[in-house]
């Protein structure tokens, strides 16, 4: 049996991995039109960044983004509006893509990504990190 001296291999932090995990999202959706990998790592990313929001006493993106539908729910329909469907919403690509789900095929196109990356990116703007050059690229492709 060969031994591995743990201490040897690299280690990350977790916001290096959200910002790692992010910029591989952005490229393999830009430079090789991977959503399906795309929307995987970029969920991951969100997750953790979005963990980190928390820890800073900030909102994360998906769940202001369901505060808001819960809101307007409230406020302009009258009406109690569920949380938790939201969720299934917003989480819906991030989920199919990572778990096993009995159920039909499932079509995942570019735009599939957008969402689960903004996201993400919002994240990481809250916690001021630095925009790294994929995301700007991205944010360039996104908005022109």
């Amino acid at each position: 049996m060969k031994y591995i001296d743990l201490d040897s291999l690299p280690s990350y932090t977790k916001q290096e991995l959200a910002l790692h995990q992010l910029d591989r999202a952005i490229q393999l959706l830009l430079d090789e039109g991977d959503a399906i990998s795309a929307i995987t790592l970029g969920g991951a990313s969100e997750e953790i960044l979005g963990e980190m929001v928390k820890l800073h006493g900030g909102v994360s993106a998906h769940q202001a983004l369901i505060d808001e539908c819960v809101a307007t729910g409230r406020v302009i329909h009258n009406e109690e509006w569920k949380s938790g469907e939201f969720h299934e919403v917003f989480a819906y690509y991030r989920n199919e893509l990572k778990h096993y789900r009995q159920g039909s095929d499932i079509t995942v196109t570019a735009e599939c990504a957008h969402p689960v990356l903004d996201r993400a990116i919002e994240n990481l703007r809250f916690l001021s990190l630095l925009e790294s050059e994929q995301v700007r690229k991205y944010l360039d492709h996104r908005w022109s």
